[in-house]
């Protein structure tokens, strides 16, 4: 018993290292760049890069890349379409806003320092 007693806190230290980094981003920090109809949101880098969006509120996520649309489609993650808080554009009608400021910061995220 005290050897398990002793374990948990090793186990608990080593899956913090496993876990991937969520970041928290604000239209505050983003200013007239802000795509989406969230004041705050989460970003998140999963394994093999696929980026995805988060609603803090709800927890829902949403595809910020082609490999994480393919994690959706193919029901790997449950994720509803980027369109659903994505802002209209106010300087080209009929666009979305754009959401590469997110997927830059997004894919800072991303850990390969094992690639190396």
């Amino acid at each position: 018993m005290k050897r398990l007693f002793w374990a948990i806190p090793f186990l608990l230290l080593s899956f913090q290292g496993i876990a991937a980094p969520i970041k928290t981003i604000s239209k505050l920090q983003f200013g007239k760049q802000w795509a989406f109809t969230r004041e705050e949101v989460m970003l998140d880098c999963r394994s093999g890069d696929a980026l995805f969006v988060i609603n803090p509120s709800t927890l829902m996520q949403y595809p910020l890349n082609d490999r994480a649309t393919q994690l959706m489609q193919s029901n790997k993650v449950i994720a509803s379409s980027l369109d659903t808080i994505l802002l209209n554009d106010p300087e080209h009608p009929n666009q979305k806003m754009s959401i590469e400021p997110f997927q830059k910061a997004a894919l800072v995220l991303c850990d390969h320092s094992g690639d190396k």
